[in-house]
Parts: C-alpha cells; structure tokens; sequence
C-alpha cells in the first residue's frame, strides 16, 4: 500500500458461535456492523452458508437494519467432500480479503466463521496465506465465539468438567482404531484416580462406529450401552442430543457431529 492507502486496515475474524444467532456476542455484531464488507465461508459453494445465516439472523435479534447483500462475500471452502483444492482457496481467498482491504475507501472488513475462529475453523488456512503476503498495514483482530464443544456441555445438562477433571479433545478423522482406544484408554486410567474424567471427540460423525468399537474395547466391554453405571456417551448433532444413538443401525451422522464421552 502507498499514499493515501498506507495506514493501518483491520481484519476482524468473527466466532459467530454454534448455530444459535442469540449467543453472538455484542463485540462480533458491532465488528460487523462496522464492516466495509463482511466475508464468510461458502462450504461446497453455495450448499452451505451457515455462518452467512447466523450473522443476518443475529442482526435481526438485535433489531438492526438488516446487512446490505453487496457488504456480503462468500469464499469458497471444501470440508468433508474435499477435493484437495483448499490449499489454493485459501490463497484465493485471502487475496480476496487483501484486494478489499488495499481500497483507499475501506477500513475494515469481517470473515465471520461457525464457532471460534481459534478453535478448528476455516480460517487457520486463510491466516496462513494472509502472513505470506505478509502487509504489516493489516491488523488481525480475533473476536472469539462460542465454540461448540463448550456448546454441547450445556445441552448436557450436567455439570461434568469439574475440579480434578481432565478434558481430552480429539479429532477422530484419519486416525487408527488403535489410536482412538489409546485415547479413551488414557482418560479410563485417570478415572480411577478421580472422576469425572471427559473425552470428546469433535468431527465424529463418520467415525461413531469407530470410537463406539473402541469404547467397548478400552473399557472392557459394554460401555456403548453404559452397562456398568461408569460411563455415559452422548452424541451431539445440529446443536440436540441425539437420544439412543447407540442403538442405531445407521451410524453415520452429521459430519460436525461431537460425540462425548464421561467417566464417572
């Protein structure tokens, strides 16, 4: 930047939270409402505008004029159908971010993401690509949401992540059934010294059968069905517990479903 356009520019990264419009925080709707223009991730292009729908939900809960569509941009991203092509999107896309931000006319724009934007978001790839072209003009300002494993403890109703417990997080994706039995084996271990003692498993929707297996095998046997009384699993999906999930014969959910596990 040079001239006029050489003064500090800020990128607002905005935790819109976990599905519901009303736990945005004020701090993230006045960013946006601050915003020359508001970006926001296009899963599969155009099948999945969830972050773009809580934001102009939100803005209406809060009873404010609604976001002009020309503010609006959506920035492709690939997720659970990946094709490989993110790592160009996300340079694709942080250029689009960039090329906004070098108008002498803009200040300040949005990338709202589900969630919190430190916490497994589609923003990690655009941060890095953002660092590699490297403007020291640009100012990154982190506005934390909501994240949903947070989220899916109050849905829980139970008061689980108490003193002495111990909170394993875990992305089952990719990983060996061996890998997810030394987990759950690592938090059963500490449950004998204190309990409550959580694992949770983020992602896990095409993995439930997967972990459900490994439960059964760390823990001895019957712990899918909580024989014993020592563990409970639950199953999170689209922001509802999922009541006898175990007990399904199709046991492939929502690709952001979170799948806890407490041992008591």
């Amino acid at each position: 930047m040079s001239g006029s356009e050489n003064r500090q520019k800020t990128l607002f990264v905005v935790g819109v939270g976990p599905g519901d419009p009303e736990l945005i925080t004020v701090k993230a709707i006045n960013a946006v409402l601050k915003s020359d223009y508001i970006f926001y991730p296009d899963v599969c292009g155009g099948k999945n505008k969830t972050a773009y729908d809580i934001i102009k939900s939100a803005v209406k809960f809060a009873g404010l004029q609604d976001i002009e569509e020309n503010r609006l941009i959506p920035l492709r991203v690939e997720m659970k159908r990946s094709t490989g092509k993110n790592k160009d999107l996300y340079m694709e896309n942080a250029l689009k971010i960039y090329e906004k931000l070098k108008n002498e006319s803009v200040s300040c724009v949005s990338y709202v993401t589900l969630g919190d934007p430190a916490f497994y978001s589609t923003y990690f790839g655009i941060h890095a690509a953002l660092k590699e072209i490297g403007d020291e003009n640009i100012a990154i300002n982190i506005i934390n949401g909501v994240s949903s494993f947070l989220y899916s403890f109050g849905l829980l109703e139970e008061p689980y992540i108490a003193k002495n417990a111990s909170v394993l997080i875990s992305v089952p994706l990719k990983k060996s059934l061996s890998e997810l039995k030394s987990e759950i084996k690592f938090i059963a271990d500490k449950s004998r010294l204190s309990s409550p003692q959580i694992i949770v498993f983020m992602k896990a929707g095409s993995c439930v059968k997967n972990i459900l297996e490994a439960f059964e095998d760390a823990s001895g046997g019957g712990c899918a069905e909580n024989k014993n009384g020592k563990i409970k699993l639950y199953l999170i999906e689209k922001s509802a517990v999922v009541k006898d999930f175990t007990k399904k014969t199709d046991l492939d959910f929502d690709y952001f479903s979170i799948l806890i596990g407490v041992f008591l």
